[in-house]
């Protein structure tokens, strides 16, 4: 094609939702100008684009969904390998490869303005109070599971087919959800984009149309309330069903718990007992007559149900009614293992039911999954107004141990110490290996060394942390709100607050907070010590 030297891939921008420019239309046949990076629809006769190529001799055309280049108005196809980068920064692909490097690539890329950026740990834009999405979006695609398998799609189009045998309206939105979420995960971690920044515009407008508008441009969100809809969302898009483990949401986050819920019921008889006043005639006719129920009983029903979840919810002691010396509301502060306490088996707390009666509940955890969330309630609404918790909860970045507060039906199992592996035989250790189900760890040992070194290792290090029910931070999403809100003005702290987002880079064991487009880098010391929302977790010792 003569006319590839016309590209300008400066104006070029993917980020958009593919509609045509003039006649507003969307569709799978839209394309993109690579002269001046407008979208327009059709290419043939009387099309928006056949016009818009002989108007303005504009040649060189990109089909935003298949990612091929097309010259008009003489409609042929381009092959060419020079506009290779426009189709990957169109449609990011990952390789097997691609994906098991990333977590240890320190290197940066640049993008067409010269400007570095480290793949994975880019901005979003904020389009009005949509930094709610952008921080749930940052925290999920840094959760390994989450983000290789939406780095193994390939494109938009293929996401989509994910739901084509199933015509109910909710599975076709999730679906749209689904595969916007994917994009953007694919463009998040591209090292090859035009620019240093991503824009969510295609995944905040399905997440509105999806939620009927309970999530929009303009009203600041709940980040619980948010990530536990798009988790459902993205269960249903990736073809889960009721059955627990059939998506790849539920693989990676679903945990087991029992609840114990006690109920109070009143029996009344009925049998009124009648106190007849003996001063007839008495002024004080509150004491004339007194009527009393008698035999009234009290049942308390007990139920046990063993349930799944996706996340943790956890309440936050309620502020300090007093104020300090300077006028201003003291800030509290409460270690973890204290919110915790609600989820050790014993402790009882009481929950009103839809029905309006009050409800006892114990909460005894029976497994984790290798990802937690926990969800730390802030917000709590009555009929006039909302009100934020500003407690700090402070909690461990590595090592958070969880043991006490599992209960599992099985007893754990004992690992050998290092001594008792190295005295072992070859086949003494083949059966502890089998034990374990990891037999698969002596084929590649030749001599009885490496035998014992692979044993070692296994035995007493990796298989260990993966049953220690230990936990290091991945994501860490805060809401923070101006020093004046909640104290002499009244407003709503949740519209008038922001999100932040904290993720971990492991190739360099730094840590970034990422707040719309800025992003910078952070010490772990202030993460465990900030106004957090939502907590994700990993289990350690996982590859």
């Amino acid at each position: 094609c003569p006319y590839l030297d016309t590209i300008e891939r400066s104006f070029l921008d993917f980020d958009h939702e593919p509609a045509c420019s003039v006649s507003l239309q969307g569709g799978p046949h839209v394309y993109g100008c690579l002269v001046c990076g407008k979208f327009f629809r059709g290419r043939g006769r009387q099309t928006p684009a056949y016009t818009h190529s002989v108007e303005e001799s504009h040649f060189v055309f990109v089909h935003l969904s298949k990612g091929t280049f097309h010259c008009l108005p003489d409609d042929y196809q381009i092959d060419d390998p020079s506009v290779s980068d426009i189709r990957a920064a169109l449609h990011p692909t990952f390789q097997k490869a691609d994906i098991e490097r990333l977590d240890s690539n320190t290197d940066l890329s640049r993008d067409l303005f010269g400007k570095n950026y480290l793949p994975g740990f880019v901005g979003l834009n904020n389009h009005n109070k949509t930094d709610c999405i952008n921080a749930v979006v940052q925290a999920l695609a840094h959760v390994t599971p989450i983000r290789n398998y939406f780095l193994a799609q390939t494109t938009m189009m293929e996401d989509e087919t994910l739901g084509t045998k199933k015509n109910h309206t909710s599975i076709r939105s999730a679906v749209q959800v689904t595969a916007a979420f994917g994009e953007l995960v694919r463009k998040l971690w591209s090292n090859e984009r035009f620019k240093s920044t991503v824009d969510p515009h295609i995944l905040v407008q399905a997440i509105s149309v999806a939620s009927k508008k309970r999530f929009r441009v303009g009203v600041q969100a709940e980040a619980g309330e948010l990530t536990a809809w798009l988790l459902h969302q993205l269960h249903l898009g990736t073809g889960g069903g009721r059955k627990a483990g059939s998506s790849i949401v539920h693989k990676t986050f679903q945990g087991n718990i029992r609840v114990t819920t006690k109920e109070v019921k009143k029996l009344d008889t009925g049998i009124q007992a009648v106190e007849d006043d003996d001063r007839l005639g008495s002024d004080d006719e509150e004491e004339a007559e007194k009527t009393e129920k008698v035999d009234e009983k009290v049942m308390v029903e007990e139920s046990t149900k063993d349930t799944n979840f996706l996340q943790l919810t956890l309440d936050i002691p309620e502020k300090p009614l007093f104020r300090d010396e300077a006028g201003g509301l003291v800030i509290p502060q409460e270690p973890l293992v204290n919110v915790l306490k609600k989820f050790d088996g014993e402790t009882f707390s009481d929950i009103v039911a839809r029905s309006g009666t009050t409800q006892r509940k114990r909460y005894r955890l029976l497994k984790l999954s290798d990802y937690l969330i926990l969800h730390l309630d802030r917000f709590k609404s009555n009929n006039y107004n909302r009100e934020k918790n500003p407690t700090i909860v402070a909690f461990p970045v590595k090592n958070l141990d969880l043991h006490e507060y599992v209960f599992p039906d099985r007893e754990r199992p004992v690992f050998p110490s290092e001594e008792e592996v190295r005295s072992m035989s070859v086949k003494e250790i083949k059966q502890a290996l089998k034990q374990f189900g990891k037999e698969d760890a002596s084929k590649g040992a030749v001599e009885k060394a490496e035998l014992v070194e692979a044993a070692v290792q296994l035995l007493t290090k990796e298989l260990p942390d993966l049953f220690a029910d230990k936990y290091d931070l991945v994501a860490n999403i805060t809401h923070e709100n101006p020093a004046v809100v909640g104290r002499e003005e009244k407003v709503d702290p949740l519209q008038e607050g922001s999100y932040k987002c904290h993720v971990h880079h492991r190739a360099t064991n730094q840590w970034y907070e990422i707040q719309d487009l800025h992003v910078q880098e952070i010490m772990p010391q202030q993460i465990g010590v900030s106004e957090s929302y939502v907590l994700i977790f990993r289990r350690t010792g996982l590859k």
